[in-house]
């Protein structure tokens, strides 16, 4: 955006961002305003020049009026109100123009009504247009019934005395209609535009959408059908004891996956919607990450896999959201376990440096190729990694991750070789 672009921004009203179609206009409108005020501006100074200074007054009011119409816009001033207003003031200057040349004698003074019906119909459409054309029409008719009358009027401002204004006025009018259509039409493109690249951004999410619920239909549907088959054997007289405590056990797990995938859900639609409020406190991150390791140990040697802290030896303090921060931790580790192999590790490491604080989660799994690192954060994403047998991956906890740290103000990242595992790190700055 170049200087003029922000100083034309500025007066638009924050109204005007509704959409495209409001704020289009209303840049078109301010600058129509500008050009006019530097047209005005240059008959002020060949009024001045051929000693018109009845119609030098006119203009410089009319300059002025054209300057402050934009600042009127900024206010709130309907743009409808301010456009009219525009149209009138460009009627009332052909009229002076008209009156103080001693009526209609030349064509110098067609620039300004000429103006009236083309800037209305880029302003304000055809109604406007047609309305102006009338209006300007009923002008020169009135102005041309005193010609053919004999009847003239004293003249205060004689266009004929030089050519060079009829020259000049000619241009102004060539050159002022040709910006503000070059405006115009440059306007509607970057609208346009603005629209192709909003479909496509709704194309793409309705895509991401219908995979999503085709995701959730797949991965409901089977713990579903566990719950039921096993409810249904549990309830039959012949199941014994000792079976029906094992079936409960799966109805449980199968209850836990589809809990998961609702709280996942949830977390995004929080998230999205702007209510995730952080409630900052002075945590010790040693303590939060082995509190949480000692939690998890179970399932992790459920899975064959060995959880290991890897602490600075010194307490590392930091101002934070505690649950926030556990949530990020929960699914680099669920992460980790998901995609690494029985008999592997999973390390959990704290790095204190001078500016931030990181904390990282490496894992011995099959790793990530390259190429696939840039979408592991985006929602619904999922790399072509197998998960461990009985794993399932959404694509959803490393996108609440990314949306968490980015209302910490942190960093997230995945390091990664094919067949070399993966580190994934989130860095949280120790100014919030």
């Amino acid at each position: 955006m170049n200087k003029l672009d922000k100083y034309i921004t500025w007066f638009v009203p924050s109204s005007a961002y509704v959409n495209q179609e409001s704020l289009r206009l209303s840049r078109l409108f301010i600058n129509s305003c500008f050009l006019t005020a530097l047209f005005a501006l240059g008959y002020f100074a060949m009024s001045i020049y051929m000693s018109g200074f009845y119609f030098a007054g006119a203009m410089i009011i009319s300059v002025v009026v054209f300057l402050l119409l934009p600042f009127a816009l900024r206010q709130g001033v309907n743009i409808d109100i301010l456009s009219n207003v525009f149209l009138a003031l460009i009627a009332l200057v052909y009229i002076l123009l008209v009156y103080w040349d001693g009526g209609i004698r030349r064509a110098n003074v067609a620039p300004w009504v000429v103006l009236l019906p083309a800037i209305a119909m880029m302003m304000r459409g055809v109604k406007t247009a047609v309305a102006w054309l009338v209006i300007g029409l009923i002008i020169v008719a009135v102005f041309a019934s005193f010609t053919f009358r004999g009847q003239t009027f004293d003249i205060k401002f004689d266009t004929s005395k030089d050519p060079v204004f009829h020259v000049l006025s000619m241009c102004g009018l060539l050159c002022i209609i040709s910006f503000i259509i070059f405006i115009s039409e440059r306007g509607k493109r970057e609208a346009q535009k603005k629209l192709e690249a909003q479909n496509d951004a709704l194309e793409k999410l309705n895509a991401e959408k219908n995979s999503f619920l085709s995701i959730v239909a797949h991965d409901l549907k089977n713990p579903l059908a566990s719950v039921r088959a096993f409810a249904e054997i549990s309830a039959n007289d012949k199941t014994t004891p000792e079976k029906r405590k094992t079936y409960l056990q799966y109805i449980a797990v199968s209850a836990d996956r589809m809990f998961e995938l609702i709280k996942n859900l949830l977390d995004v639609n929080m998230i999205e919607s702007g209510k995730m409020g952080l409630k900052y406190a002075n945590i010790c991150i040693n303590d939060l990450i082995e509190g949480y390791i000692v939690q998890t140990a179970p399932v992790a040697l459920g899975k064959q896999i060995q959880l290991v802290s890897q602490l600075p030896e010194g307490k590392v303090y930091l101002k934070t959201d505690k649950a926030r921060l556990e949530q990020i931790l929960e699914n680099f580790i669920s992460n980790a376990m998901k995609y690494s192999p029985g008999g592997t590790n999973v390390y959990v490491q704290l790095t204190d440096e001078s500016g931030y604080v990181e904390i990282a989660v490496k894992d011995e799994g099959p790793g990530i190729d390259k190429s696939e690192i840039d979408k592991l954060f985006k929602q619904y994403s999922v790399v072509s990694s197998i998960p461990r047998e009985g794993e399932h991956a959404m694509g959803l906890g490393l996108a609440i991750v990314k949306k968490i740290a980015d209302a910490f103000g942190a960093g997230v990242g995945c390091l990664s070789e094919k067949g070399k595992g993966c580190t994934f790190y989130v860095r949280l700055p120790k100014e919030s």
